[in-house]
């Protein structure tokens, strides 16, 4: 299959064709050819379950990688359809995810810079914490704040940044300094 014209008349046959050619040097162009035959496809549920076949079938993790890079740039996931709405909460949980992973990253940092001495239990207490409010305000209070206890105290009704309540052992007496509570409890 290297025309278009010819994967796209019989678009069943071209991913038999792919799977028994998964191996051959010339993949790439293969299954280029093959993803813009299927991008003409107008049954889109049709098209995006020979999709998810094609990749099944293809023996060679080279090839694989290929067709999942080329679907992505050929095809946007369709809200509506289970595997649409699923990727597309995936891609989203996944970008969430991320943020949530470079502000904890970036208030350790600033928390560093100002330097608070940070134990490894104020160290996981940031970078597990997936509340991105609650973040964001303890990244507020650490610009300007002078102790650890007045970053991480409950949030307040003043607080910029809506944040739900703190459990009670999030909450720490107050120290002195730029130390971290844990370790003044030692």
């Amino acid at each position: 299959m290297s025309r278009m014209q010819d994967a796209s008349a019989d678009l069943d046959f071209a991913a038999f064709c792919l799977w028994i050619h998964s191996n051959d040097p010339d993949i790439e162009g293969i299954l280029t050819v093959m993803g813009e035959a299927l991008a003409q496809d107008t049954d889109r549920e049709a098209r995006d379950d020979l999709a998810g076949l094609i990749e099944d079938g293809l023996g060679s993790e080279h090839a694989r990688k290929i067709w999942r890079n080329l679907m992505e740039t050929l095809f946007t996931p369709r809200r509506g359809t289970i595997v649409g709405d699923a990727r597309l909460a995936g891609q989203e949980e996944g970008r969430e995810e991320g943020r949530v992973a470079g502000k904890a990253e970036q208030l350790l940092r600033l928390m560093e810079r100002r330097g608070f001495s940070l134990t490894e239990k104020t160290r996981q207490r940031v970078t597990t914490c997936s509340d991105m409010p609650l973040l964001d305000l303890w990244f507020d209070r650490a610009i300007d704040a002078t102790t650890l206890d007045e970053i991480f105290s409950a949030p307040s009704s003043t607080d910029r940044v809506p944040a739900p309540a703190q459990r009670p052992e999030h909450t720490t007496a107050p120290s002195q300094g730029l130390t971290d509570p844990e370790s003044s409890a030692n």
